[in-house]
């Protein structure tokens, strides 16, 4: 099992630059950063990318404001959690205008106990760091003014943030982040506003880590956890609701679909999570759009049917439940038949029910997606069943001479053959059914590309060419 990495965690009132800190800890655009007031709502997780300091985990809360909306209420209750588990607290300030509230986090945070360093952001220019002192009246012992903007001061904040690790002892020397992801299932949680991600999640850690509200969008920035199912390392992955571009309302909404999209790019395996109360129509006109979104981005899906307490009553016996799971599965392959490839799982994210299941289907699909075909196992199964296939008619004939899997993760096969006209349109998906049974390829989309033999070679024309030259040229000298 890993190392556990400390925890420094960002915390301040809103619009201080907390995550335009912690991207540029973490060394990429992963929290979303506006304008706006509340826009960070759940903790959202990322490790420090600075090779000549320890490695730490870092964690950019909401911005701590007084408020009776429900949602942003919730995000308080996440900032006090965040402060409590961390190993050194940030308390982020606006150098150019300081604030009551600032001295409210104060005093959360000195009750913790937890080493702090005050990070006076928005410091422009030489007056502002001047005047960045009178942060040392909120208490800590430690103050350092930085500009994220312009990269100034953030070298002495990185010393800082060292050298308080060390005096708890809590620094981490580890293997690097390629190296460690090389160990671990990556699965990615998408679906429409409101299908349970977040309770998903929250389920699969063992505790409140997501906000989880029927209001719907609440879920902002894509959010990742470590948890470990039977020995297998997983991170996983909660994004927010995916809405079709039309319903998209404002700059917000945008990049919580940008990070949706790259979290699935970033993910091995996808999980599909639909209601079980959606209609058919809902799923075609609003799912298979995600579904779509999925395969074109390549990667390997699990659809999840969640709720499933909601339609699974007490009075249920197993055989009726056998039967309703049949039911639904069959509305789901009417709905995406595209899609027969991919696993149906039934579960319920709030009663912990069958999510066991999930998990382990997702790895069976990872292990799968990663698969690779031995050529001359593959050849001879193909010298069994595809040498000779009948085109619709009867002097057209396809010969498939040899096949190599070129790629895994994705898998992709090149198949060379006498003629790609003679390929009927219904072919390919022909034969990549036959493929998925020989070969169990489940939940993985396949590539399948067609080459002509001969295809690769270089054409003789310009030697014939020559040829021809030098024949003229001989006939003239015997003239």
């Amino acid at each position: 099992m890993d190392k556990i990495m400390p925890i420094v965690a960002i915390v301040g009132r809103p619009n201080t630059g907390k995550s335009s800190l912690f991207n540029y800890l973490v060394g990429q655009r992963k929290s979303i950063v506006d304008a706006m007031e509340g826009v960070t709502r759940d903790i959202v997780s990322g490790t420090s990318k600075h090779a000549q300091y320890p490695r730490f985990m870092v964690w950019d809360s909401a911005g701590y404001l007084e408020t009776e909306d429900t949602i942003d209420s919730l995000a308080q209750i996440k900032i006090n959690y965040a402060i409590n588990h961390a190993d050194v607290v940030l308390l982020v300030v606006d150098a150019q205008n300081a604030h009551p509230l600032d001295d409210e986090l104060a005093l959360m945070i000195k009750k913790s106990n937890k080493p702090t360093i005050v990070v006076a952001n928005k410091a422009d220019n030489r007056s502002y760091e001047m005047t960045s002192a009178e942060f040392y009246s909120l208490g800590f012992d430690k103050m350092v003014p930085v500009s994220v903007v312009q990269k100034v001061g953030l070298s002495t904040l990185l010393e800082a943030i060292e050298s308080r690790l060390y005096n708890i002892k809590a620094v981490f020397i580890g293997n690097d982040d390629e190296a460690a992801q090389t160990e671990e299932t990556r699965i990615a949680i998408v679906g429409r506003p409101n299908a349970g991600k977040s309770m998903l999640l929250n389920t699969l850690l063992g505790y409140e880590r997501m906000i989880v509200s029927p209001i719907a969008g609440t879920t902002r920035d894509a959010t990742d956890e470590i948890i470990y199912h039977k020995g297998t390392k997983i991170r996983l992955t909660d994004t927010a609701g995916i809405k079709r571009n039309a319903k998209i309302k404002d700059d917000i909404e945008y990049y919580a679909t940008v990070r949706s999209a790259q979290a699935i790019e970033h993910a091995e395996v996808t999980i599909l999570l639909i209601d079980a109360h959606a209609s058919l129509d809902e799923i075609i006109r609003h799912d298979k759009v995600l579904a779509n979104m999925i395969q074109e981005k390549k990667r390997a899906m699990v659809i999840a049917l969640n709720k499933w307490d909601l339609l699974k009553t007490d009075e249920n016996s197993g055989k009726e439940n056998q039967d309703l799971m049949k039911e639904m599965e069959l509305k789901i392959r009417k709905a995406l038949p595209e899609f027969n490839y991919a696993p149906v799982c039934f579960i319920s994210g709030k009663d912990n029910y069958k999510t066991d299941v999930l998990l382990e289907t997702a790895i069976k699909v990872k292990e799968d997606f990663h698969h690779r075909v031995v050529t001359g196992t593959f050849n001879n199964w193909l010298a069994k069943n595809f040498i000779e296939y009948e085109g619709e008619k009867a002097a057209s004939r396809l010969k498939i001479y040899y096949a190599s899997q070129v790629y895994t993760a994705p898998p992709r096969f090149v198949f060379f053959v006498n003629k790609k006209d003679n390929i009927r349109k219904d072919f390919p998906r022909f034969l990549e059914n036959k493929m998925r049974v020989a070969f169990e390829f489940s939940g993985v989309p396949i590539t399948l590309t067609f080459r002509e033999r001969d295809e690769d070679r270089p054409t003789k024309k310009r030697s014939s060419t020559k040829n021809n030259n030098n024949s003229k040229n001989h006939n003239n000298r015997k003239r």
